[in-house]
């Protein structure tokens, strides 16, 4: 019957070509949709919940359906095929080898996936232990140091290379990147240029109007910024305490002058990078959709200030050459007093909820606090960084220590009792790697140049047996920070937390996972007594260099990648009795570093 056509075998040929042709183009998309599904996924990276539903109705289209036409055409090309003659077949062959030569590999197809050995790259981030020595305002936090020196929380940030992610989560951390060889640890000076990444100029001093974030929160959008990070990150951390004095109740204008002449002080002492405050207590300093406005930016909460802060912040610092890093505060929300006038947000209706208030949110101390235990709060919280790294052009995202603000059994009961977990230790450690391996992946769907870094406590037994945060589990292994910056607040005479010891601890972990290593200092310290140090408890009043010696043992490390201090309101608005010691200790530092 075949041989009843071949005199059509041209047209059969050439409609056998297109039906190949057009069968490898859906087979293409077919694949393609399955690596896009992945991608805008990451917010919600647990396919379970209606959000990723919708996502694969939205881009997925009906699957079956194309399966069936994939399949029907294929069985059709293949008849056509066998009934055309040898020309037929070579002319499919060569249509092909043109969709392989060509257009399919000239599509936009799924980039590889960067191993870790490949982002091997130094940064770091610092944080304080959520502990009597926290910030005036934190000291409702339930940590407490006991055998461990848990030494007031830090609130810095530091970021480093654009090829280098790195985590950290201090009460004002910082955090450091540095670019590095696949086959090494060390940083290399690949960071983005100030050529490449902020005018040399002063930013301009026009009126910064609030951005607008995307439409759809859950949809991540992509910001095509190439971000500003050094091989070495000397960092400092500029938190919502600052603020009070910089931002609240203040003009565009005078905001502008106000950081910009904190930035020109960390330009003249050597420093590259700024942890600044994006949010510190469920709220926000930039124009937000999930979020309301900081009481610290306008002087009530959920009221604007009639500028974008965080965009004034980003446009002094990258015309200084200075890296910005956005520090959140995922799970520390506003105090009982404030949630009246928190306004018509996500949290305020799980609060207003009888079924999720007390477990979505839950009080602790006079503050709220959200619940890691829920996939419906971490997939918020990754929206909220997401939201960020998309709309504005920072250089990382950086989170602190505050993660579970008690070791009380009541805080997560209900949804412990539901989760089939023998062990509540166990529960509550998979729900803080579940939040950080959320917040990486949606900072790297949204700028996979932007970095990724925790500044958790100085103390491992801190974190392990306080906050619950495997700090081994995330510097040892990829997809969960690209640096850490570890707040280690401790003299060398501490009887509990020796500096070295500490230090050399920390080392070998980021050693085996390739993690560069933020080392993160205190600068509040000088001059005072260290109550949990022991028998070093006035190492701070007695000895000098104290910094500067632990920069140059931190130096030492294979994988350093660089120092943060807590904080610049130590440094510039310290009490007059310290002032004296501390400006002592800063300048045998800044010999090092300038």
């Amino acid at each position: 019957m075949c041989g009843k056509y071949t005199e059509k075998r041209n047209f059969l040929s050439f409609f056998a070509v297109i039906i190949i042709d057009y069968s490898m183009h859906i087979w293409y998309n077919m694949l393609n949709y399955k690596y896009n599904y992945n991608s805008l996924a990451v917010p919600c990276a647990h396919k379970g919940n209606e959000r990723c539903r919708n996502i694969m109705r939205r881009y997925g289209g009906n699957m079956k359906k194309r399966i069936k036409r994939l399949l029907a055409l294929l069985v059709a090309g293949a008849m056509l095929t066998g009934c055309a003659s040898g020309q037929v077949a070579q002319s499919s062959e060569v249509s092909i080898n043109m969709v392989d030569a060509g257009a399919y590999d000239n599509a936009v197809q799924p980039a590889p996936v960067t191993t870790e050995a490949e982002q091997t790259t130094a940064s770091v981030a610092h944080t304080a232990p959520d502990t009597v020595e926290r910030e005036p305002e934190r000291t409702t936090a339930a940590t407490t140091e006991s055998a461990a020196d848990t030494t007031t929380t830090v609130e810095v940030m530091i970021a480093s290379s654009t090829e280098a992610t790195t985590a950290s989560t201090p009460t004002e951390a910082t955090t450091t990147t540095a670019t590095t060889e696949a086959t090494t640890t060390t940083a290399a000076a690949t960071t983005t240029t100030a050529e490449t990444t902020t005018a040399t100029t002063t930013a301009t001093t026009t009126a910064t109007q609030p951005k607008e974030p995307v439409d759809e929160p859950s949809e991540i959008v992509k910001n095509s910024y190439t971000a500003l990070n050094h091989a070495e990150v000397q960092g400092v951390w500029i938190s919502y305490l600052e603020y009070i004095d910089m931002m609240q109740g203040k003009t565009e204008t005078q905001f502008r002058a106000n950081i910009a002449q904190a930035l020109d002080n960390c330009s003249e002492l050597g420093l590259n990078t700024v942890y600044v405050h994006a949010r510190s207590h469920g709220d926000a300093y930039y124009q937000s959709k999930l979020y309301p406005w900081s009481k610290y930016a306008s002087g009530s909460i959920n009221t604007s200030p009639l500028y974008d802060p965080l965009q004034v912040i980003i446009e002094e610092a990258h015309a200084r050459d200075i890296s910005v890093q956005a520090w959140i505060n995922p799970m520390r929300l506003c105090s009982t007093s404030d949630m009246a006038a928190y306004g018509d947000y996500t949290v305020s209706d799980w609060h207003s909820d009888s079924t999720t208030r007390g477990d979505y949110v839950v009080e602790v101390n006079g503050y709220y606090y959200l619940n890691p235990a829920y996939e419906e709060v971490t997939d918020f919280i990754a929206e909220g960084a997401a939201e960020i790294v998309s709309n504005y052009d920072v250089d990382g995202l950086h989170i602190d220590d505050y993660f579970y603000p008690t070791t009380e059994a009541w805080f997560d009961s209900a949804a412990f009792d539901k989760s089939g977990y023998a062990q509540l230790a166990e529960f509550r450690f998979d729900n803080c790697d579940r939040l950080v391996e959320s917040l990486y992946d949606a900072v790297k769907a949204a700028n996979p140049t932007a970095l990724f870094s925790v500044s958790c406590q100085g103390s491992i037994e801190n974190n392990y047996d306080k906050m619950y945060a495997d700090v081994e589990k995330w510097c040892t292994n990829s997809g969960y920070i690209d640096y850490i910056v570890p707040q280690i607040y401790y003299g060398f005479d501490n009887s509990t937390q020796p500096y070295l010891t500490c230090l050399s601890r920390w080392e070998d972990m980021c050693r085996i996972g390739g993690k560069p290593l933020v080392v993160g200092l205190s600068v509040y310290k000088i001059g005072v007594e260290d109550t949990w140090a022991g028998e070093g408890k006035r190492e701070w009043i007695t000895d000098s260099a104290i910094l500067s010696r632990q920069l140059e043992a931190a130096r030492e490390c294979t994988s350093y990648g660089g120092a943060a201090l807590y904080s610049y309101r130590s440094i510039y608005s310290c009490d007059s009795g310290v002032e004296a010691q501390i400006w002592d200790e800063i300048a045998l530092y800044t010999q090092l570093i300038k």
